[in-house]
């Protein structure tokens, strides 16, 4: 085989992806979502840099650059207040100290900034001029527990916003047994006793904690997404979920637009405000589907107190909220609990 037969079979290899119409590859990208997979393809050639910064539907993964330092000398709160409580306000915390260390100089992307929890949204979105469609997964807490694979606690929500808090919903249990370990029940202190269908005192304050911690979460995140809208003005739905499962904010385009609307205030989270408090409780909850009972199962509706909705609208919106099988089925049968709390709590 001579040369001039090496350059001629040479010219006849053609990239079949070349052949793709644009609008094919486009639709590709959207398909893809994944942020990072996303840029990496901007280097590729001119024309995927050009088609990415055209993707509608983007995912974005945001990583831990560092763990917090976890301090176990003689620390005795590593139960359920501790996970649940402690540590993400620990987090939380940990992050507005390294977010204002950077606020005089803006965000930098240096190896050496390991005081950094994780890489802001509006930096790894930089690629994407034409966001409609966007999820974001932020780092989760180790040690998830949830019906399918855990004996511990469960801590679960789900917030709606526009400008402000519109609802949120929270499912709750103190811990989970085997079916066929259920027939004493044991209070939150550890001591057997006969089952009290009422709240305590004590259980409720746990319960009014559990509150704030999901409504402190929530508003976090909602700061994080004024941001985010502000800075690409084509996005018509959101949502920002955790790598625990543990809390979720969805938004659509009537909920985005009216954000949109609203100045940016320079503060760490939103403002929630004064809310009313619908709260089922059991204190035991067989689930035979999954198993397992729910020790200490508490299902709270959360609304601000000027939305005057039906009774069944509460109903439906718990209903609603979480798409896993087992917890749709423990939030079903809390809710055909006719007893249940109202409680009111002022805005902060």
């Amino acid at each position: 085989m001579d040369v001039q037969q090496i350059s001629e079979q040479e010219e006849e290899i053609v990239d079949v992806f070349d052949l793709l119409p644009d609008v094919l590859v486009l639709e590709i990208f959207n398909r893809v979502k994944d942020a990072r997979s996303l840029s990496a393809c901007t280097v590729l050639c001119k024309r995927f840099g050009d088609l990415v910064t055209q993707t509608h539907n983007v995912s974005l993964e945001i990583t831990r650059r560092n763990t917090l330092p976890e301090d176990n000398s003689g620390d005795k709160s590593t139960g359920f207040f501790g996970k649940f409580i402690l540590k993400p306000i620990h987090a939380f915390i940990h992050r507005l100290v390294s977010r204002k260390s950077k606020s005089c100089s803006g965000y930098c992307d240096d190896d050496n900034n390991d005081d950094d929890t994780f890489k802001l949204p509006n930096d790894l979105l930089r690629n994407f001029n034409e966001i409609k469609s966007l999820s974001v997964k932020l780092p989760g807490h180790e040690g998830d527990i949830s019906l399918e694979n855990g004996s511990g606690p469960l801590l679960k929500w789900k917030a709606e916003f526009g400008k402000e808090l519109e609802s949120c919903v929270i499912l709750g249990a103190t811990g989970f047994q085997k079916l066929k370990m259920a027939g004493k029940d044991e209070n939150e202190n550890g001591a057997v006793s006969n089952l009290n269908l009422n709240l305590t005192n004590k259980q409720l304050k746990k319960r009014v904690v559990w509150t704030i911690s999901c409504l402190i979460a929530s508003s976090a995140r909602h700061h994080m997404l004024k941001r985010i809208v502000n800075s690409h003005r084509m996005i018509r739905d959101v949502k920002i979920s955790d790598g625990s499962k543990q809390g979720t904010i969805e938004m659509n385009e009537r909920q985005v637009v009216e954000l949109r609307k609203e100045t940016v205030v320079e503060m760490e989270r939103t403002k929630v405000p004064a809310v009313m408090i619908k709260m089922w409780y059991m204190p035991e909850l067989e689930l035979p589907e999954c198993g397992g009972v729910m020790k200490g199962a508490t299902l709270a509706v959360i609304r601000p107190t000027s939305t005057v909705v039906d009774k069944e609208d509460d109903v439906s919106l718990a209903v609603g909220a979480f798409r896993e099988k087992s917890m749709e089925l423990a939030v079903r049968k809390l809710v055909e609990k006719k007893k249940s709390y109202t409680l009111e709590m002022n805005a902060f």
